[in-house]
C-alpha cells in the first residue's frame, strides 16, 4: 500500500476529493437526479481504499488518523440524520436553523463519497446517511481489533 503518512495523506486527499467531486451532483439534487455507474465505481473504490487502509496500514500515526476520520464518519452521519428528523419540527427557529448549518460540511465530506451506493437502496439522503455512518463504525471497529491484534503481536516478540 503506502510506506508513509504523507504517502497515505496525499492518496487518502485524492480519492476522498475525486469521490466527492464525483458524486456531488448527484448527492446534491438527490431524488430528482440519477445516480449512474461512475457514482458507484468511484464509492466502491473509496470503500475498497478504507477496507485496504482497516486491513494493510501498519504505522501507528496512520491508524489513529484513519480510525478518527472512521469515528467521525460515524458521528457525522448520526449529525445529519438527527438534523433531518428533527428539521421538519423545528423549521424557523433560528437556533435551529444555525445548529442545521453543521451538518452540510459532514454530508459532503463523509455521506458523499459513498453515494454512489445508493444505486442500491434508493432512499433518502438522511436514511443513507444514517446507513454510511454505521459503515464507517464497522470499519472503525474492525480497525479497533486489528490494531489490538498488532499490539499482542510485538509484545510477544
Amino acid at each position: 500500500m503506502v510506506r508513509s503518512m504523507k504517502q497515505y495523506l496525499v492518496w487518502f486527499t485524492i480519492l476522498l476529493l475525486g469521490s466527492i467531486g464525483i458524486n456531488v451532483s448527484s448527492a446534491s439534487i438527490y431524488p430528482d437526479g440519477s445516480i449512474g455507474l461512475l457514482q458507484l465505481g468511484a464509492s466502491c473504490i473509496w470503500l475498497m481504499f478504507l477496507i485496504g487502509s482497516v486491513v494493510f496500514v501498519r504505522e501507528e500515526k496512520t491508524l489513529l488518523f484513519v480510525f478518527n476520520y472512521l469515528r467521525f464518519g460515524f458521528i457525522a452521519g448520526i449529525v445529519v440524520y438527527v438534523v433531518t428528523f428533527f428539521g421538519r419540527y423545528w423549521l424557523g427557529y433560528s437556533w435551529f436553523d444555525i445548529l442545521s448549518g453543521i451538518q452540510y460540511p459532514f454530508y459532503y465530506l463523509f455521506v458523499v463519497p459513498l453515494f454512489g451506493f445508493n444505486t442500491w437502496l434508493n432512499i433518502m439522503y438522511a436514511h443513507f446517511a444514517l446507513f454510511a455512518g454505521f459503515a464507517y463504525i464497522l470499519l472503525a471497529i474492525g480497525l479497533s481489533v486489528r490494531y489490538k491484534k498488532l499490539e499482542a503481536k510485538q509484545l510477544r516478540y
